[in-house]
């Protein structure tokens, strides 16, 4: 939050100013200079929460230890159970680089597709 605050105190004001010369109501100001203004932040802010939900593995772990039949069995606690209560090293080795991999391809396909959605102060001077 504190994060999605800061870039929210970064989008300049003389857009805001421009806007209200040209006669935008605070609903075209929203939609057409705040969110554009803040793509970068909530870019940011999607990789690191797509990292996260991969990565859970305390509140399974503390609260229900993978659950009743399995039912909150994320893959870091399927994991961390293969290496350490089965002992099974190089399985959980292969288990932490193929979510290595799931976390790269998704990380990958947000740079990819952040050409489209994402847009800096940068690209407003060249329009």
């Amino acid at each position: 939050m504190i994060i999605l605050l800061a870039g929210l105190k970064g989008v300049p004001e003389h857009l805001y100013e421009a806007a209200s010369i040209d006669g935008a109501n605070a609903w075209h100001k929203f939609l057409h200079i705040t969110v554009p203004m803040v793509t970068p932040v909530l870019w940011s802010n999607i990789i690191m929460q797509i990292i996260g939900c991969w990565q859970v593995f305390t509140s399974a772990y503390i609260m229900t230890g993978g659950g009743p039949m399995y039912s909150t069995w994320f893959m870091v606690l399927y994991l961390y159970t293969a290496a350490f209560t089965y002992l099974k090293m190089g399985y959980a080795s292969a288990l932490a680089w193929t979510l290595f991999a799931i976390i790269m391809v998704f990380t990958l396909l947000q740079f990819r597709l952040a050409n489209r959605w994402v847009y800096y102060e940068s690209d407003l001077r060249r329009a």
